[in-house]
């Protein structure tokens, strides 16, 4: 039994099996000189576009405004006109759509990791998600995935992307621990509005395999990977847990 120390996100207590997120595999883009590389962009941006409008009007009928301006925000932030400005010119000198796409949300990106205010830091993840949406598109890939189970999940994250705390409902997945991320990330308020419990684990990702028994406990910080019987026993005779 390993026990790790994290930060809360949200709090809770909950047990289940672990489940690793991973994307979905990209198709190799294709650089066709006789298809219009412009207008592929133009396409995946309008399929982003629709997604993210569908994603927005669920959020704001089903919770609180709070959810759904975050993805009204991915929506300018995937059409932002300087990145736009950027990747066009970037296909007018002969790359594709999608490197051209790629390589300016990566500009963008690392003007937002040399800022000081930890506030705009947090949005990285943000400018990744709604960008790494284009992205899928243009190679015609699902970009989210439904988190559904036919057990209780703990999901096992690298970051703490919105679109994928937005799938993450009871009773499929009942906690998560991220490698990334940080309380006042977008991520922290959707998960707190789905009363999901989770962590920050810097290292989880090196230490739990797929299906590991994972005791989350994001009262106190800990989480517990294949915890013994008597751990167990006493989170489910409501008892202070304690290695």
């Amino acid at each position: 039994m390993d026990t790790l120390k994290g930060l809360v996100i949200n709090p809770g207590m909950v047990l289940g099996k672990a489940h690793i997120w991973s994307a979905p595999d990209e198709k190799t883009p294709l650089f066709d000189l006789y298809i219009n590389q412009k207008e592929i962009l133009s396409r995946a941006l309008l399929r982003s576009t629709k997604e993210l409008e569908e994603t927005i009007a669920s959020s704001s009928a089903l919770y609180s405004d709070a959810v759904s301006v975050i993805f009204q925000a991915h929506k300018l932030m995937a059409n932002d006109p300087l990145l736009l400005e950027d990747a066009v010119a970037r296909i007018t000198a002969g790359d594709n759509a999608y490197h051209a796409y790629k390589k300016a949300a990566e500009k963008v990106i690392a003007q937002f990791q040399t800022m000081t205010n930890q506030y705009m830091k947090n949005r990285i993840v943000d400018i990744e998600d709604a960008t790494d949406r284009v992205l899928a598109a243009i190679v015609d890939t699902e970009y989210e995935q439904a988190l559904t189970f036919p057990e209780p999940r703990i999901l096992i994250l690298a970051k703490m992307k919105p679109s994928i705390l937005y799938h993450c409902q009871k009773p499929s997945v009942i906690g998560f621990v991220s490698a990334e991320g940080a309380y006042d990330q977008h991520s922290g308020l959707i998960a707190r509005t789905f009363d999901i419990p989770g962590l920050i684990v810097k290292e989880i990702k090196e230490k739990v395999q797929p299906n590991d028994w994972i005791l989350l406990d994001a009262n106190n910080g800990e989480i517990y990977i294949n915890p013994t019987d008597e751990i167990i026993k006493m989170f489910q005779e409501g008892k202070t847990v304690k290695s």
